[in-house]
């Protein structure tokens, strides 16, 4: 949950050092995107204006790691070098260079060779005390 936006992050709280980290990250985009965007600065933005545009980019990039944040601007800065980009725009382009997550398929864990399966009739009586009642095959209760 530390890699969520504040929004996102559904009422978990951060021990001081991941909250730490997560301002250090979202610093570190304020400065990405002022780099990328002194491309299309306006001088006369009021600070205020600036503070609120880096958090709305911070708010919408948090969750994407450095790295593929700097590859989408310098993919931007080169494909669409006459328009300003969007906070969705970057977003959308760190995520398609990111990995594919992988799905792991965990295999049943191996049998104990030093134990022996259970008996057919000591199975039935446990089923039997437990109150459970198998189906069986052929119709037949």
């Amino acid at each position: 949950m530390e890699n969520l936006p504040a929004s996102q992050q559904g009422g978990f709280k951060l021990g001081p050092k991941a909250q730490e980290e997560r301002l250090a990250h979202r610093e570190w985009i304020g400065g990405r995107v002022y780099t990328l965007l002194s491309h299309y600065w306006r001088e006369d933005d009021e600070d205020m204006l600036t503070a609120a545009i880096a958090a709305d980019w911070a708010d919408v990039l948090e969750g994407i790691p450095q790295e593929y944040i700097r590859k989408a601007c310098i993919r931007y800065a080169r494909n669409e070098p006459r328009r300003k980009p969007t906070p969705g725009a970057i977003y959308q382009m760190a995520r398609a260079a990111m990995p594919a997550p992988k799905v792991v398929h965990r295999s049943a864990a191996p049998l104990d060779p030093e134990r022996e399966p259970c008996a057919p009739d000591v199975a039935q009586r446990i089923c039997e005390e437990a109150g459970y009642v198998p189906k069986r095959f052929g119709g037949g209760e």
